[in-house]
């Protein structure tokens, strides 16, 4: 039978084995002697009692409520024996402080870091990270997403602040024992003087000031990251992936990049070059945005780093220069301008109805067809290209007819390849007495690629004629009709819709 003993440990009851509480207040008392000399001697009392508190609570269980000298000698163990941190202890003898138990990390506010509540702090040294870079990351979701604060009141309300030195070690995964400690609160008597000190120097500004510059900084360098990784991840899509993204109808399907690239280049050597240039300048500023935030963020400056940044900076010139090249070939090809003009028609009469052509006759089970297939501002299709709208321009008849010319223009590298392009467009139209009945749609083959076709049509109308579309008069209007000093109209366009306007 053990007699045992109730004592209260930092306001904590417990029940102790007699020689279980002779051997906790021999060891607190001889840590009082050891420590009497110490700066801050009560604090490091006062946080290994409570870290004893925590250790006894881990030990005892419902069915276990007596401390045990087997338990006070564990707890010894872990934080140290007094006379191994005392100033006589030689260097070369290893303390039993030492444990090979894991560490025991939990998360705390960092109140002697914290710019406001210490959580970015308490999360950089849980993490081991540069409570710089846990900043950024906080206003960079703050600024971006929106949740940086709703997330920093939430973390501020829930997790607690490391008040003692035992806190302080476990938040960043030390061991609770009397040389951690001392050097816990040596480190914060040190930062009280070193603070004093840059207060006396006016030199605290200078800190903050330094310390703004930094956070400043690492956000920056966040976002070149972002950057960069925003310009792999398109350059990844655009050459492995491909994907049929334009809005042009290309044989039923959306157009790529590359086949909308093949519409532009008259050659496959000048696309090659074009591309290549795109894909040095997509490595070039991907390296680049990387080298750039890594230097911003860790402040790291050796010297392959300028070496690398230098050699991605002549990459990036060829690649502007490769697809300067490009451009400059396409240029080439639109050089000159070439026009050709035919009269397709002579119509007696002082009446012209203009209208659009249809499909609604077809029927297809039992169903009127009421679309032309032609939405979309594109579409290629066996091996031509459809542009929409057509230009109506209206001038003044010599004589009492209605002359129609159709004229069709285009550019080139030459005039003779300009006027060919020119003469490859094609409008569909039709005539029934005095109706022209025209399509809103033109083509050209795809192999003349995209050179600025434009189709019109030339109306000379006769003195008091007119101009009817969908039933409404257009030319002239009532207005001018009706005010003789009113300038002509000359231009009309329908859109592929049916709609008319004019200008």
């Amino acid at each position: 039978m053990n007699k045992t003993v109730s004592i209260h440990l930092q306001g904590i009851p417990f029940i102790f084995e007699e020689q279980a509480f002779d051997r906790l207040n021999s060891y607190l008392q001889q840590l009082k002697l050891v420590l009497q000399k110490e700066e801050g001697s009560d604090e490091i009392l006062q946080d290994i009692e409570l870290r004893m508190v925590e250790l006894l609570q881990q030990q005892l269980t419902p069915f276990k409520q007596v401390v045990e000298l087997s338990m006070i000698e564990q707890i010894i163990g872990k934080l140290g024996k007094p006379e191994d941190f005392t100033d006589e202890s030689t260097g070369t003898n290893e303390t039993s402080a030492v444990t090979d138990e894991p560490i025991e990390k939990r998360l705390f506010r960092d109140g002697d870091r914290a710019m406001i509540g210490g959580v970015c702090a308490g999360v950089a040294a849980y993490s081991n990270i540069d409570v710089v870079i846990i900043r950024a990351i906080y206003i960079f979701t703050f600024l971006t997403f929106g949740i940086g604060f709703l997330l920093y009141i939430v973390l501020w309300a829930i997790i607690p602040m490391a008040k003692t030195s035992s806190d302080k070690l476990r938040m960043k995964g030390q061991h609770v024992n009397i040389e951690n400690m001392k050097s816990e609160l040596g480190d914060a008597a040190n930062r009280i003087k070193k603070g004093a000190k840059e207060l006396k120097s006016n030199s605290g500004i200078q800190s903050s000031i330094s310390g703004i510059l930094r956070i400043i900084s690492v956000v920056i360098g966040v976002w070149a990251l972002l950057f960069g990784t925003g310009i792999f991840v398109f350059a990844i899509v655009f050459f492995f992936v491909n994907p049929d993204i334009i809005p042009a109808q290309l044989n039923g399907r959306f157009m790529s990049f590359q086949d909308f690239g093949g519409l532009l280049f008259e050659s496959t050597s000048h696309e090659s070059y074009f591309y290549l240039g795109i894909a040095l300048i997509s490595i070039a500023l991907v390296a680049q945005s990387y080298l750039f935030g890594i230097r911003l963020i860790t402040q790291f400056k050796a010297t392959y780093l300028k070496v690398l940044t230098a050699i991605f900076g002549v990459t990036l010139v060829v690649g502007v220069i490769l697809v300067s090249l490009g451009g400059v070939q396409i240029g080439r090809s639109m050089a000159i301008y070439g026009e050709v003009e035919k009269e397709i028609a002579t119509i007696p009469g002082l009446e012209l109805n203009i209208e659009k052509k249809s499909i609604e006759s077809q029927l297809i089970d039992g169903f009127k067809i009421k679309s032309n297939g032609d939405e979309g501002v594109i579409t290629i299709k066996n091996g031509r290209v459809y542009l929409q709208g057509i230009e109506l321009v209206y001038s003044q008849s010599s004589d009492s007819l209605f002359h129609i010319k159709q004229i069709n223009d285009s550019q080139g590298r030459t005039h003779e390849s300009a006027l060919k392009k020119a003469r490859n467009i094609r409008c569909d139209y039709e005539f029934l007495d005095n109706r022209m009945l025209l399509e809103t749609m033109y083509s050209f083959p795809a192999s003349d690629k995209f050179r600025d076709q434009n189709v019109k049509f030339m109306i000379a109308v006769p003195t008091g004629g007119k101009i009817i579309f969908d039933k409404l008069q257009v030319y002239p209007s009532i207005m001018e009709e009706s005010d003789s000093s009113t300038e002509t109209f000359q231009h009309g366009y329908i859109s592929s819709d049916g709609e008319y306007s004019k200008w």
